[in-house]
């Protein structure tokens, strides 16, 4: 259930239960993985509103896996999110570990991240999925007008921050348009 080791699960495990008991705990592995644990208390700190989070990432990703259970233990949410945005599926389970909500965020896009991704590394040798490099968002301001749903990629320079420039890149027909600054003399 939990992705941490037995010892740091056991201490989790045994202070879960624990009004007012402020549990938060940060796991960075050899490996560049990050696992974060913390506990919620969304009725006045009543033991049988109790949740536990757990994000799983990685240094330098924009993907963290975000899992919720209840005062049991029991997994009741996961999701996966690039950049604090929902994409793919997220499950809600009931508590028999049935699930009784699976929402696709997928469905309003043409693209996705991984399209994306793609495209940017063929035209301009961009990897969206190290933040070192660029950070993407998807914005879908009105689903029925196509030009208002892209995704909105602000790219780095690792010389001179000066140089920082964004793209847009349209959902429907994947155009890429590039917004530099305008006191930067390759734009004039």
């Amino acid at each position: 259930m939990f992705e941490t080791n037995s010892y740091k699960q056991k201490l989790f495990k045994q202070n879960f239960k624990k009004p007012g008991f402020d549990t938060q705990y940060e796991e960075k592995r050899t490996d560049g993985t990050v696992i974060r644990q913390w506990t919620v208390f969304p009725e006045q700190e009543k033991a049988d509103t109790q949740e536990y989070v757990e994000e799983i990432s990685k240094e330098w990703s924009p993907f963290v896996i975000r899992k919720k259970y209840d005062y049991m233990g029991r997994l009741r949410r996961w999701s996966t999110t690039f950049r604090l945005e929902s994409i793919n599926k997220s499950y809600e389970y009931d508590e028999n570990g049935k699930a009784i909500k699976i929402t696709n965020y997928e469905e309003k896009f043409k693209h996705s991240f991984a399209d994306i991704r793609e495209l940017l590394l063929k035209a301009k040798g961009i990897d969206i999925y190290d933040t070192r490099q660029a950070i993407a968002r998807r914005v879908n301001h009105r689903y029925e007008d196509p030009i208002q749903v892209y995704y909105n990629i602000y790219v780095m320079d690792k010389k001179d921050e000066k140089n920082d420039y964004s793209i847009v890149i349209f959902d429907d027909t994947l155009e890429i348009k590039e917004y530099r600054n305008e006191n930067d003399p390759k734009n004039k």
